[in-house]
């Protein structure tokens, strides 16, 4: 099977184009999702500090019937999809201990024995930051201190990765507009300045060739290789042309 020269090209471009989108996209995928992880990260910090502050004022005011409202605000936040107050003992500014306070799992229980915990999960097509930070008593000074409870944060990162995907598809869609253009730009070259030319030395050759017309010429203005091939074309004619005239 014959492939033109036009084609080649184009497949040659083909490839790199493919290379170059490809690693493009996973580059640019990777650089955005680890900005978004980051983000995420540092604004589920500020939360929970911003939790612990106001629990705070709580424990000072002595008023644990306002846990329960306090939590409900920071639900409201962007991107929350969960807040949990963790305790496992009743305390006199924190109320008496429910299934709903229990530790939960063993990073829960983790957590109230002074561990804090972040981690990313990603489960049936859903990304979340959970976070779990353990509570001490804003009075207690004592460095052994153990914490009386412990705050859990679920986060999402569903919409902002969603928005990765976007701009990414985006992306794709601009380079490959560019790519088509530089592709038929280049086609268009390739044709008016190599396969044309080619064709008409290729005719000229045929007419030689079928009918003897040694007076073919083909005109030099390039002087690039394809102007090489046809001023060896002429100098060829001009020897058949000579040749036959001295046998005439």
């Amino acid at each position: 099977m014959r492939i033109s020269i036009t084609g080649k090209i184009c497949f040659i471009l083909l490839i790199i184009f493919s290379l170059v989108l490809t690693s493009t996209t996973l580059n640019q995928a990777f650089r955005e999702r680890e900005l978004v992880l980051q983000l995420g990260a540092e604004h589920v910090s500020s939360l929970l500090q911003t939790y612990s502050n106001g629990l705070d004022l709580i424990t000072n005011d002595h008023q644990p019937e306002r846990l329960e409202q306090y939590q409900q605000s920071l639900m409201k936040q962007k991107y929350v999809l969960k807040t949990k107050w963790i305790q496992a003992q009743s305390s006199d500014k924190f109320g008496p201990v429910n299934n709903a306070t229990l530790p939960a799992d063993q990073q829960e229980k983790l957590s109230l024995q002074g561990q804090q915990i972040q981690q990313t999960i990603s489960h049936n097509g859903q990304t979340k930051i959970v976070a779990i930070m353990p509570y001490y008593q804003p009075d207690s000074s004592d460095a052994g201190a153990k914490p009386v409870a412990a705050i859990r944060l679920e986060y999402s990162l569903d919409k902002q990765l969603d928005q990765v995907e976007q701009h990414i598809l985006i992306s794709a869609i601009m380079l490959s507009a560019i790519f088509s253009g530089v592709l038929l730009m280049t086609l268009s070259i390739t044709r008016k300045h190599i396969v044309l030319r080619l064709q008409k030395l290729r005719q000229a050759i045929d007419d030689v060739a079928d009918f003897d017309d040694v007076s073919t010429r083909l005109p030099i203005v390039h002087n690039d290789e394809i102007d090489q091939l046809n001023e060896s074309f002429n100098q060829l004619m001009e020897h058949l042309s000579v040749t036959s005239s001295d046998n005439k």
